[in-house]
C-alpha cells in the first residue's frame, strides 16, 4: 500500500535534510533557527511516519541508517530545486542549479543547436538538464502556462502574448549521396525536378521553399515522406533520393553520412529561425541565463 502524502508533514523534510548535513541535532537546530527540543520532536514524528529510526546516536554524532541514506539521496536534489523555485532570496546559481529547461522544437534543434548549447552551459552549470519535446499547435499555450521554457521554430507565431527573437538565419541546400548517378558538384533545376525527393510532412503554414515549389514548373517528385530531418539525411545517404535541408545541418553531418552539399537551383531568401518565450519568464534569472547561453552557443 502506497504512503498517503496527506499523512506526511512536509515541514519535517527540511529537518531531516539538516540533520543529515549537520550530523548533530544541535547544529541542525542552529541551521534552521529552531530549538533542539523542537528538532528532536520533529525527528520523532518523522521516525513514526517512515517506520525507521533514521539516525543512531553515537559519540561521533547522529549516524544515518541505510534507509536514511537512501531517502536523502533522493530528497536532497528535489529539496534544492524546490528552494530555487520558492525562495526569492535564493537567486539562480548555475554552478549548483539542478533546473530542467524544457525546449519545444524539432530534431533540427537537437541535431544543430543542442550539441553546442550543452558544451557551452556545461562550462558553468554541470547539473542542469535540457529536455526537448516536439513543437505542435499547442506550443503557444505550453509556453504561456510554463509547461515549457522556450520554443525554437521556423514560424514566428502570431500570438502577441509571446516574445520572439531571431535566433539565427538558415540557407537551404540540396543533399545527395556521394557518387550519385546524376548529381555531382552542382544541381540544376532540371536535375532537381527529375530526381526523387524525401520530404517532411506538409505544415499549414508556408515557408519560402514552399512558395517556390508552388510556382508553375516547380513540382518535385516525392519518393518518401518522413517525420524528421535525420531520416531525410539517412535516406539520402543510402539511396538516390535527394532532399532540401538547412545548410548548417547538411555541413555538420555530410562527412559522416557520405553526402554532398549542393546549392539550391534558385534564389531563396534566408530562413529565420525564431526563439519564442512567454513574457512571464522575463524576470526569471535562470531563464535569462539560459536564453543568453543559447545565443552565445551559436556565435562562437
Amino acid at each position: 500500500m502506497k504512503l498517503n502524502l496527506r499523512s506526511v508533514d512536509l515541514n519535517l523534510l527540511p529537518v531531516f535534510d539538516a540533520i543529515m548535513e549537520a550530523g548533530q541535532l544541535s547544529r541542525a537546530a542552529e541551521a534552521l533557527s529552531m530549538s533542539q527540543p523542537a528538532i528532536s520532536a520533529a525527528l520523532q514524528r518523522l521516525r513514526h511516519t517512515l517506520g525507521d529510526p533514521l539516525f543512531v546516536r553515537t559519540r561521533q554524532g547522529m549516524v544515518p541508517t541505510p534507509r536514511a541514506r537512501e531517502l536523502h539521496a533522493s530528497l536532497s536534489q528535489q529539496l534544492g530545486a524546490l528552494r530555487d523555485t520558492l525562495d526569492p532570496a535564493n537567486r539562480f546559481v548555475p554552478a549548483t542549479s539542478q533546473r530542467c529547461f524544457r525546449v519545444l522544437s524539432n530534431d533540427y534543434f537537437e541535431m544543430v543547436v543542442l550539441p553546442s548549447l550543452l558544451t557551452r552551459i556545461r562550462q558553468e552549470a554541470p547539473n542542469v538538464v535540457v529536455e526537448v519535446a516536439l513543437a505542435d499547435d499547442n506550443m503557444p499555450r505550453k509556453l504561456a502556462t510554463a509547461r515549457a521554457d522556450i520554443a525554437v521554430d521556423a514560424f514566428a507565431t502570431e500570438n502577441d502574448q509571446l516574445r520572439r527573437q531571431v535566433l539565427l538565419e538558415e540557407r537551404l541546400v540540396v543533399v545527395a549521396r556521394q557518387g550519385h548517378p546524376v548529381l555531382g558538384g552542382d544541381c540544376s533545376k532540371q536535375q532537381f525536378l527529375e530526381a526523387e525527393h524525401v520530404v517532411l510532412p506538409d505544415r499549414n503554414r508556408r515557408l519560402p521553399l514552399d512558395q517556390i515549389l508552388n510556382e508553375p514548373g516547380w513540382q518535385r517528385r516525392t519518393g518518401a515522406r518522413v517525420t524528421q530531418f535525420a531520416s531525410m539525411l539517412a535516406t539520402c545517404s543510402r539511396s538516390d533520393m535527394i532532399a532540401t535541408v538547412p545548410e548548417r545541418m547538411a555541413r555538420q553531418y555530410a562527412g559522416a553520412l557520405g553526402l554532398q552539399t549542393l546549392a539550391f537551383p534558385a534564389t531563396i531568401p534566408p530562413l529565420p529561425v525564431y526563439l519564442l518565450w512567454a513574457p512571464v519568464m522575463d524576470t526569471d534569472p535562470a531563464h535569462q541565463w539560459f536564453r543568453q547561453r543559447l545565443l552565445d552557443s551559436l556565435t562562437g
